[in-house]
């Protein structure tokens, strides 16, 4: 295939083109093609006009006022700190002349939230093109037809997800939430470019540097780690191998820390803790077979430790960002939360220690009743016409390449990881308070949902058009 867009299948269509000669292979160094870019566009400008249509005029309940203010001056708003999203959102404070702070701030939320929505669409249309390839019976449509499919599932999806209660509530108003979405869509996006060329590392390296910058936003996405381990499973057993090993070896070492004591100081769990304790043994030990079982398949060890250490490396460096929380508590600006310019104040930000203790899930029988609030708020807030509209890809994995089915189950582990673990650590109840809080942060695994969504239209799309193919041609005679 050639890698030249210039020269590209898609760049000089003919008539009878069909979606398996405009596809782009593997290892080409654009996987994006100007049609997905294209629904990313679309997407995006069609979220950000609705956003600013329905944007709050001023400050709003909650923490919408410390926000603000955090953002005009550039200081410690809330914790934990929020540095990256306190600097984007003081770029539009001085670069928009005109309306108060508080409009001003949530103009940023609305664009942070309008790119995620494009990205998700974006990720869409070039996933489902590339699902499709991989089976032959609905690959057969027409050039027009497949960018058609693709521009619009691409945006139903993104809409889908930027419109659904949870996330709106957030990109209308100063809230940090469609900052941390955004951060999130482009790391899944990273790792989708990387497996669809595993050998080109540095896609894998940019998804590590800013899932870094993503924690530092968002502490909660941190529940997402395990299952974007499990994509990297699924794309290259020797670096999964030696994450299972550098996951073994955190484990182990984090057993003996805590039968040392050294780790009482941090401990911010109250209740509940035995679940957080027993997913975190089956996480740990988990690792260590895993480890041993691709060690014994691949017959091999250490032997893709840099790639390992390079990705750790540059996670720490998107995490380095929260250096800026002291840099600004020292100007002493008017919202100062904690003090972090001393050591104790900076961990205290970070330990979010001026709220009650976490206290997770105690027990199976209220997970389960949680599990089932998860499904109520997914069916309101996403809507239950998409959600089984989402089921439809698992439908066709069995059809699928390893990649594309690999990409499918990848999503799975990383929307479990969020589901669970964030009903785990949230430990919600019926309450208004407590559904509102949720809200937002189930949100998370509306965005894999939203993929989903969009995959299960092409593919809708693909059999409509297969069966009125069928309907259209001709009946030979004997």
């Amino acid at each position: 295939m050639n890698d030249n867009p210039e020269h590209s299948p898609e760049s000089n269509p003919t008539p009878d083109q069909t979606v398996q000669n405009v596809s782009v292979s593997a290892e080409s160094a654009s996987l994006f093609q100007r049609a997905d870019w294209l629904s990313f566009g679309a997407t995006a400008a069609l979220a950000l006009s609705g956003y600013l249509l329905t944007l709050a005029p001023d400050v709003t309940l909650g923490f919408s006022g410390i926000f603000a203010a955090g953002a005009m001056y550039a200081g410690v708003p809330h914790p934990p700190g929020y540095p990256l999203w306190t600097l984007y959102a003081w770029l539009f404070t001085v670069l928009l002349p005109f309306s108060n702070i508080a409009w001003r701030v949530a103009v940023s939320s609305a664009v942070a939230g309008a790119l995620a929505c494009g990205i998700i669409a974006l990720m869409v249309s070039r996933g489902g093109i590339m699902i499709l390839q991989a089976i032959p019976a609905l690959s057969l449509l027409q050039e027009k037809e497949a960018r058609a499919l693709r521009l619009v599932s691409g945006c139903v999806a993104g809409l889908a997800f930027g419109f659904g209660g949870g996330f709106w509530r957030t990109a209308v108003i100063v809230h940090p939430w469609p900052m941390s979405m955004l951060l999130f869509s482009i790391v899944l996006c990273l790792l989708m470019k990387w497996m669809s060329a595993p050998a080109r590392r540095r896609y894998l390296y940019a998804a590590a540097l800013v899932y870094g910058l993503t924690f530092s936003n968002s502490q909660a996405l941190f529940a997402a780690a395990l299952g974007l381990q499990v994509l990297v499973v699924f794309a290259d057993r020797r670096l999964a191998r030696e994450m299972c090993l550098a996951n073994s070896l955190l484990f182990v070492a984090g057993r003996f820390a805590a039968d040392a004591g050294i780790l009482n100081g941090l401990d911010t769990y109250n209740e509940g803790f035995d679940i957080l304790h027993n997913l975190y043994c089956l996480v740990g030990i988990g690792s260590i077979l895993s480890c041993i079982a691709l060690i014994i398949r691949t017959r091999r060890a250490l032997t893709e430790w840099k790639a390992v250490s390079c990705s750790g490396l540059l996670f720490l460096v998107g995490l380095a960002i929260y250096l800026y929380v002291p840099l600004a508590s020292m100007t002493n600006p008017p919202v100062n939360w904690a003090y972090p310019r001393t050591a104790d104040g900076f961990i205290h930000l970070l330990r979010r220690g001026q709220y009650e203790r976490i206290q997770a899930t105690p027990r199976q029988d209220r997970l389960a009743d949680q599990l089932q609030l998860y499904g109520e708020i997914a069916g309101r807030e996403f809507g239950v016409f998409y959600v089984l509209i989402a089921l439809v890809p698992f439908c066709f994995l069995h059809r699928m390449r390893a990649r594309e089915r690999g990409w499918i189950l990848g999503l799975f582990a990383v929307y479990v990881c969020l589901v669970l673990l964030l009903i785990v650590v949230l430990n919600p109840s019926n309450g208004r308070e407590s559904r509102e809080t949720c809200n937002v942060f189930f949100s998370a695994s509306h965005l894999i949902l939203a993929l989903w969504t969009g995959y299960g239209l092409v593919l809708i799309g693909a059999l409509f058009a297969r069966h009125a193919a069928n309907q259209a041609a001709p009946v030979s005679t004997s």
